[in-house]
């Protein structure tokens, strides 16, 4: 599987101390659908022990 983050979303989250591993987490948690499912391959996720929210595109299948 290929993560990838924008510069802006980068640096904001090291503003608010999200880690790469918790970001990871939470793309696990999309594909296992415990994320709330916006249509179209976007996904809102709850970050940073709840206080931060995410938006996560995901496409799935081969590439």
């Amino acid at each position: 599987m290929r993560v990838f983050k924008t510069k802006w979303f980068t640096k904001a989250a090291k503003s608010h101390a999200i880690k790469d591993s918790e970001l990871c987490q939470a793309i696990e948690a999309v594909m296992q659908g415990k994320a709330d499912d916006l249509g179209g391959g976007v996904y809102k996720k709850r970050l940073n022990q709840n206080r931060d929210r995410a938006i996560i595109l995901a496409k799935g299948g081969q590439h």
